[in-house]
């Protein structure tokens, strides 16, 4: 629920129990007043992937379904016999992921155009790429919501990876 509907409906079952309280109290000379607050914040995506903490599961996990799909391997195929390129790569999609979801990371990376120039991108790799991202958040309980906003993100990209 929206916050500023939950307020609107808050505050009018407020206003009806306080109309109707019974007659002695109108008749009091005690006032009495409630005070409601609400707090209801949403919280950004960075803390519904799980901070820094679950962006690191969900990366290293999304990292390895990508060096094991049969469609995409061959272009993460170098980060399995060297493990300190691999620190490196799963570092910096860690900082990109957390610095663009409202977390404090700082990117260290290369932007996208320039991390993909000479790939030569497929669609049907950029769908196969998008699917392991959506299985990985699958695997770790994120929600619906959580997930379209990812997706969204994913897509926002889509003309500076493929072909690049």
């Amino acid at each position: 629920m929206k916050p500023l509907k939950f307020i609107i409906i808050l505050l009018v079952a407020v206003t009806m129990a306080n109309c109707s309280k019974s007659a002695d109290n109108k008749n009091s000379n005690e006032k009495t007043v409630e005070v409601v607050e609400v707090t209801q914040t949403e919280l950004s995506l960075y803390d519904r992937l799980g901070g820094a903490e679950g962006i690191s599961l969900i990366v290293d996990d999304i990292i390895d379904a990508h060096i094991n799909n049969p469609v995409i391997g061959a272009k993460f195929a170098h980060l399995k016999g060297n493990p300190e390129q691999l620190a490196v790569f799963q570092q910096h999609v860690k900082e990109f992921l957390g610095a663009g979801t409202g977390g404090t990371e700082k990117y260290t990376g290369k932007d996208i155009p320039t991390a993909h120039k000479g790939l030569q991108t497929t669609s049907t790799e950029f769908i196969s790429t998008v699917d392991d991202i959506m299985k990985v958040l699958s695997q770790h309980n994120i929600d619906d919501q959580t997930k379209k906003d990812m997706l969204y993100i994913v897509y926002s990209f889509k003309d500076q990876i493929i072909g690049g």
